[in-house]
């Protein structure tokens, strides 16, 4: 850049003032200035002094021709689900140098040396530590779950609310992840049962349950009740019902959904009983064992639900008649 492409900058913030308040360079007391708006560096226009402090101005950024859509820049966005939120520096496995050149045994020795240290400088308390260990269990419970990472963020920042009120103190690290990410399904409405969860992460469901609990106590969060409707769509995906059978569940729901019957039910029992229902109207014949596994209700539950579900139905078509 030259001086001229600059912007040329009079006794405004450089580098030294004298006792008239005015800017001057150090070198030859020139006190007119150009601003090199690429490295926010003041430059003297007379002797080419380039001077030691910076200007951070987001004002001051451009882009040159044709790069103004492709604003990049390095590192990592960031994200919740990182301990360090992607803020801080990552010194790299590669034990490479700039030109892909392997580091020779005494610079290896040093970069995992320096490795080390930066790793123990980011987890220096007790906190910092517990969060580092969590995060990599809730990313990867997450992969697995193939959950969105606007879940994934929800359930990062529900975590890192219970560790700071030390909820995490005593208690079982992938028990509390696993109560996280429920809870953040949860809340965005995802239809993801403690079933899926406790199977993903090899813990009981109760233990997840308690740990629920424990959150919602605690962190006052708000979660509404997941419709019954979510679970039919949710139980016929996995079921891979036929598109006819999942709309014949979907029409029996929009008839039997205002009555009473639901109230205080198991939804999963009540979605379940009506997909049942529904595939003997379409010649598609379960077995209340195969709903049953993918629903996690008992057959007895079942059973109950279609009783109450098929008399509701046998009301409205006698009222109709």
């Amino acid at each position: 850049m030259t001086f001229n492409e600059g912007k040329q900058i009079q006794n405004k913030g450089s580098l030294e003032q004298n006792a008239g308040n005015r800017v001057q360079c150090k070198q030859c007391q020139n006190t007119t200035l150009v601003l090199d708006v690429l490295s926010s560096e003041y430059v003297c226009s007379t002797c080419g002094c380039v001077s030691n402090e910076k200007i951070y101005n987001n004002e001051l950024a451009y882009f040159e021709k044709g790069e103004y859509n492709d604003k990049s820049r390095l590192g990592m966005p960031e994200s919740l689900t990182v301990s360090h939120k992607g803020l801080s520096t990552l010194i790299g496995l590669n034990d490479t140098d700039v030109r892909g050149k392997v580091l020779d045994p005494v610079q290896k020795e040093t970069i995992q040396r320096l490795r080390t240290w930066n790793n123990r400088s980011q987890l220096s308390d007790s906190i910092s530590r517990n969060l580092d260990k969590a995060l990599k269990y809730l990313n990867n419970f997450g992969d697995k779950l193939y959950l969105s990472p606007a879940v994934m963020e929800n359930a990062a920042y529900i975590y890192r609310k219970a560790a700071i009120r030390k909820l995490a103190k005593g208690r079982s690290t992938i028990s509390l992840v696993a109560a996280s990410i429920y809870a953040a399904c949860r809340e965005i409405s995802i239809p993801k049962t403690i079933s899926d969860i406790a199977y993903v992460c090899n813990i009981p469901s109760k233990e997840i349950m308690s740990h629920y609990k424990l959150i919602l106590k605690e962190l006052s969060l708000n979660i509404p009740v997941i419709q019954g409707i979510d679970y039919v769509t949710l139980i016929s995906n996995r079921l891979r019902l036929t598109e006819k059978t999942k709309r014949e569940a979907l029409r029996i729901f929009s008839l039997v959904q205002h009555s009473r019957i639901s109230i205080g039910k198991n939804p999963r029992a009540f979605a379940g009983a009506i997909i049942y229902i529904a595939s003997q109207d379409c010649n598609e014949f379960l077995r209340q064992v195969e709903v049953c596994q993918v629903a996690d209700i008992s057959t007895v539950s079942l059973r109950k639900r279609c009783k109450e579900i098929k008399t509701i139905l046998d009301n409205q078509l006698s009222n109709a008649d």
